[in-house]
């Protein structure tokens, strides 16, 4: 599922940034199985939520410059009035529909 792949593709990035531990962008853009330039455009949707995460030449890999995300995921079901009733707080909620199934992606932004 090409979901669960964009969650595990973005809590990978995490945590090479968290570490430090991503090295060049073209390595970094390899790990995580993508081009540079959809590496620059990922930066740049985190960047437009929040969190800007650049490049260290002192560490040779992207850091945290403003902001930090802390990534949790975990499905849930809901129903159609839930869904309409949820409110995202300090994150981002994004609702969808599999096989009928009403089910939610949330993330917490953390500054």
């Amino acid at each position: 599922m090409e979901l669960i792949r964009k969650i595990e593709r973005l809590e990978l990035l995490i945590k090479l940034v968290k570490e430090q531990r991503t090295g060049s962008p073209d390595q970094f853009a390899q790990r995580l199985g993508m081009s540079r330039a959809k590496l620059y455009l990922v930066l740049e949707e985190l960047r437009d939520e929040g969190v800007e995460i650049g490049f260290c030449k002192k560490v040779r890999s992207f850091c945290f410059k403003s902001g930090e995300i802390t990534f949790k995921f975990s499905w849930e079901i809901v129903t159609d009035e839930e869904l309409q009733n949820l409110d995202g707080g300090f994150g981002k909620i994004q609702p969808f529909n599999v096989f009928g199934i009403n089910y939610v992606f949330y993330y917490i932004q953390k500054n």
